[in-house]
């Protein structure tokens, strides 16, 4: 990769074609993703609308990992509205194929603990990966987050393959 100047920021409107043509982009080139190519694509109509909603939430946030104005990664925070569970967030993590391996995920999550760890409305981060991702189970223990347990047949391939998937989480102290 050329050397370029990264930056991590919170996703603004103005990102929302960038944001919505990576996420229709990984969901065809990755199948450690729930959603995959025959998922309908997030528009970027859809995207602004997103983004929006996520910037008036407290316990909520999108990363952008963007080179340039071109979004090459993407890191989501979710959280609900009930009482007894709006201090969990629940964490969404893509980078393109081609920009993966550069560290990018790591500055996203990164970016993800210190806003977690500077907000009071996050005390929880949760997330769910295939276990035969090795890469982003490590990368998520990298950053403190443990396996709380397995949930078998938790997902499946397009050939109908059952696969196993870590509930993982890190508690936000």
């Amino acid at each position: 990769m050329a050397e370029q100047e990264l930056i991590i920021c919170e996703a603004q409107l103005e990102d929302a074609k960038s944001l919505s043509e990576v996420l229709k982009l990984v969901q065809e080139e990755t199948d450690f993703l729930t959603r995959d190519s025959d998922s309908p694509a997030m528009s970027a109509e859809q995207a602004e609308i997103f983004i929006d909603s996520q910037l008036q939430k407290e316990n909520a946030i999108c990363f952008v990992a963007k080179l340039g104005s071109q979004v090459v990664g993407v890191l989501n925070v979710s959280a609900g509205t009930f009482a007894k569970t709006n201090h969990i967030g629940e964490v969404f993590i893509a980078v393109k194929k081609t920009y993966q391996s550069y560290g990018i995920g790591s500055f996203l999550m990164e970016a993800l603990i210190d806003w977690a760890e500077h907000t009071s409305a996050i005390r929880r981060l949760e997330l769910e990966v295939q276990v035969r991702n090795d890469k982003a189970v490590g990368l998520y223990q990298k950053f403190g987050f443990v396996i709380e347990g397995t949930k078998q047949r938790g997902a499946k391939t397009k050939n109908g393959e059952f696969l196993d998937v870590y509930a993982m989480a890190k508690l936000i102290d």
